[in-house]
């Protein structure tokens, strides 16, 4: 009798410990590979690669010098910005995610896949799904953005009406200061300009500097709050563009910039291909956070530092 009480004793408590393991599994946040505790990622509208001048932007350099980067992000047809955005935001090009069109509001053709929530999952949502405590959080001054995140996954979402550039960064910095998971800051421009005045032009190269200088001060924040250090920062566009449009299927209107530094990111051009689909997947990653199976795109991994085991 009593060999009996030993052994469901035993069973008993081997039952618990596995369970808590189990537990502790689901519960447990994930680890960055890096060592990265923020990625705060800044879109500029039709900031095209065809009109990089990196003397002109010095804070973009700056940005390329210490990180990863390419001129040569390739966008999905059509070169426009709606379905764009949401192919960085969710992994996949817009024959699966649906948005289709420039100011598409809801997919134009059913998604693929929907989740439990009734959408194709973008980033915000993989990150609240995997990260206990997750805080998300976007700012932006194009009311199309609204209709590309998963709200429900956003903690703090603020749409800045007027194009005010001033405004977009005072609001992100505000953002970045309750020290969110993630965040993205969003400006409108030089896309608005191009579309008035013209791709090229000298009002749209200065717009491009202005969009550095507000990168630079982006920075400089986070380097007087100490957070610099353990951020990896990311510059993307949706699009280039040509005399007042863009949407066709040209180089010019379809190679925007990626630049990515800071924690654990290696120096150098990244030359192997690389889509604007691969956004969502280079951010998951950089926070350990599994890319969904029904995302496409891919994390270019040998442009991080990932400490050997």
């Amino acid at each position: 009798m009593q060999r009996r009480l030993s052994f469901l004793t035993l069973a008993l408590a081997l039952t618990t410990l596995l369970i808590c393991n189990v537990c502790g599994a689901q519960t447990s946040a994930p680890q960055s590979p890096i060592g990265a505790k923020l990625v705060l990622w800044i879109g500029s509208d039709g900031f095209g690669s065809h009109y990089v001048n990196w003397e002109e932007l010095p804070n973009l350099k700056a940005m390329r010098d210490n990180g990863a980067w390419t001129l040569h992000m390739r966008t999905v047809l059509p070169s426009a910005s709606a379905l764009n955005w949401e192919s960085q935001l969710t992994g996949v090009p817009s024959e699966m995610h649906g948005y289709r069109t420039w100011g598409s509001r809801e997919p134009d053709l059913p998604p693929i896949y929907l989740n439990e929530h009734g959408r194709f999952p973008d980033i915000y949502r993989v990150l609240k799904d995997n990260i206990p405590g997750f805080t998300g959080t976007v700012v932006y001054s194009w009311e199309g953005i609204g209709y590309l995140y998963d709200k429900e996954a956003v903690d703090d979402a603020v749409y800045i009406t007027g194009d005010n550039i001033e405004e977009v960064y005072q609001t992100g910095i505000k953002q970045l200061a309750t020290k969110p998971t993630f965040a993205w800051i969003y400006f409108s421009q030089p896309d608005h300009v191009g579309h008035a005045i013209g791709w090229g032009t000298p009002e749209y190269q200065q717009m491009m500097t202005t969009i550095d200088s507000y990168v630079g001060k982006i920075r400089d924040y986070l380097q007087e709050q100490g957070l610099l250090e353990d951020t990896v920062m990311i510059f993307t566009a949706d699009h280039g563009g040509s005399e007042k449009g863009h949407g066709d299927a040209r180089l010019d209107h379809m190679e925007a910039p990626f630049i990515m530094c800071g924690k654990g990111v290696k120096p150098g051009e990244i030359e192997e291909v690389f889509v604007c689909f691969d956004v969502a997947p280079t951010i998951a990653w950089i926070y350990g956070v599994p890319a969904p199976l029904q995302w496409r795109g891919r994390a270019p991994l040998k442009h991080f530092d990932i400490p050997q085991k």
